[in-house]
């Protein structure tokens, strides 16, 4: 099945033939997946940087943990509407002067490739810059 790369969440979701619970699981896997990629490719920024072989090792993986989950496998499409999504959320983050990842239930982790001492600095501005996250809450994409 085709979806575009601006479709919805529910569009997304309904292509990959997932129920919530499983749709949930495959958005966890991809955001550790991203993280890992972002972090070993720093200039792979974009969907379309990523060689395509890659790519591929990319969704052996994903399908990999979603299978030995029971968890319907995934097409490449698919794939590539929630690594753009990600790509895009973490260049925005760095963008900001964060680079700290936003881990579950709102947990920070230090991003290897920053030093220990960037943190305190990158707190100090967050209080004068409350409006800096312009997206609403996204229970799917903030957990």
């Amino acid at each position: 099945m085709s979806i575009r790369i601006n479709a919805t969440v529910n569009e997304a979701r309904a292509a990959a033939a997932h129920n919530k619970e499983q749709w949930d699981r495959f958005y966890f896997i991809t955001k550790e997946e991203a993280k890992q990629l972002s972090e070993a490719h720093p200039d792979w920024t974009r969907w379309i940087l990523i060689p395509a072989n890659e790519k591929d090792k990319m969704l052996e993986r994903i399908n990999g943990r979603l299978t030995a989950e029971g968890i319907p496998a995934v097409e490449m499409i698919i794939l590539k509407w929630r690594m753009s999504q990600l790509l895009r959320d973490i260049q925005r983050k760095y963008a900001e002067g964060s680079m700290l990842w936003t881990g579950p239930a709102g947990s920070q982790t230090q991003n290897p490739a920053a030093g220990s001492s960037t943190q305190p600095s990158q707190n100090s501005p967050q209080p004068d810059t409350p409006t800096s996250e312009t997206r609403p809450y996204d229970p799917i994409r903030d957990v």
